[in-house]
């Protein structure tokens, strides 16, 4: 397509700021407006022969579904690839606007993906989840806080239980301290409840897919974890090669090369962190599974390296195997019928509640293309 304007646009919270070049980079329109105001703009403003560009934020995905029912093209651009254009001496909105455009009118834009509407609403629930699970545990340690500073600690197995709270009412704390307590344990009650409730939804959700049921196959990834992974790739085509969905998770080390010297470094960290937390958790639960990956982990640490970067080695190489799973519509082949089938039994009773007999076995039969008894299959 053939455009004749390239629309730069900084977008924040409240407002947006635009600036319109031509195909000869001269300014042809600019503006400042309510971020309320930007559909009717967008309808009276922009045509199909207009490229426009805004940067990665908070609000960009509902910002590019607007524009793209009026724009030719709307690109999402990478903060950090535009980084060199939009920093000098003078920043402004109307200037990182003036930047985008020109970068955009250059071909110079570092564009991201952007996933559809079903991927972005799995990742918001993801990352909800994931904001759960870190409130509970700031509540956690603010309830050890508090019996830390009057001198006492409970030795029980989940500080969140009710033995925990009957400690704390019995202990010799100011009444006013053993509110606080009660206070926070109440908290803790709610987020546990609302964790249950949005796992059993994810939990349903991931039944219903096949590809996270695919996933699920592999030791140490669960519904939630299928749910992560699957929201945070998106399409599996966008990568050539195991080797750069492992790049884009920043679970790659860093490579600094001049002439014939080679410096590995640590990883970058470097992409969708969620994608990487949740692979490096997996890595955790993967390990404690006989099979490859337990026995991977076991041979880095006998070459010497330390738990952590054994972890981080076996989640990468399982993030890796995903893209085999997930490119080829396959299963993890090396599953253990009586660790998938446990598992698949967690998933069914989250979800509704209840397993009915023999249900997880004949998932775990369908779902493996076992021809033989899963009781025994290995």
């Amino acid at each position: 397509m053939h455009f004749t304007r390239y629309v730069g646009m900084d977008i924040h919270k409240k407002t947006m700021t635009w600036v319109a070049l031509d195909v000869e980079k001269k300014l042809v329109g600019e503006g400042k407006m309510p971020m309320s105001a930007l559909g009717a703009w967008a309808q009276k403003y922009l045509v199909k022969t207009d490229r426009v560009v805004i940067e990665a934020t908070g609000n960009s995905h509902y910002v590019h579904k607007v524009l793209s029912e009026y724009a030719g093209e709307v690109l999402m651009a990478d903060p950090l690839g535009m980084h060199d254009r939009t920093r000098g001496r003078r920043k402004t909105d109307r200037v990182d606007a003036h930047a985008l455009a020109e970068a955009l009118a250059s071909d110079y834009v570092k564009a991201v993906w952007v996933p559809d509407d079903a991927t972005w609403r799995k990742r918001e629930y993801a990352s909800h989840r994931r904001a759960l699970a870190e409130q509970l545990t700031s509540t956690k340690n603010q309830l050890r806080a508090v019996l830390f500073r009057n001198g006492l600690e409970y030795i029980g197995r989940d500080i969140t239980d009710a033995k925990s709270l009957q400690y704390a009412l019995d202990s010799r704390m100011p009444e006013m301290t053993k509110g606080l307590y009660q206070s926070l344990w109440r908290v803790s009650q709610a987020l546990l409840k609302e964790i249950h409730r949005v796992d059993c939804e994810i939990s349903a959700q991931g039944l219903k897919d096949e590809e996270c049921l695919r996933l699920m196959t592999m030791p140490g990834v669960g519904a939630h974890a299928a749910l992560i992974i699957q929201s945070a790739i998106g399409d599996i085509n966008r990568f050539e090669t195991p080797q750069k969905l492992a790049s884009y998770s920043g679970l790659v080390p860093r490579v600094s090369k001049s002439d014939e010297s080679v410096y590995y470094g640590s990883i970058t960290k470097q992409g969708r962190s969620l994608l990487r937390w949740i692979m490096v958790e997996a890595a955790h639960a993967g390990i404690m599974t006989p099979g490859p990956l337990k026995e991977r982990y076991e041979r880095f640490k006998r070459k010497g390296k330390k738990h952590q970067e054994a972890i981080v080695a076996v989640a990468r190489h399982m993030l890796e195997l995903v893209w085999h799973l997930m490119k080829k519509k396959t299963v993890f082949r090396h599953a253990r019928a009586v660790y998938l089938q446990t598992k698949l039994r967690g998933v069914l009773r989250k979800a509704y509640g209840r397993a009915p007999k023999n249900a997880a076995a004949t998932m775990a039969k369908t779902l493996m293309g076992w021809k033989d008894s899963p009781a025994t299959a290995t």
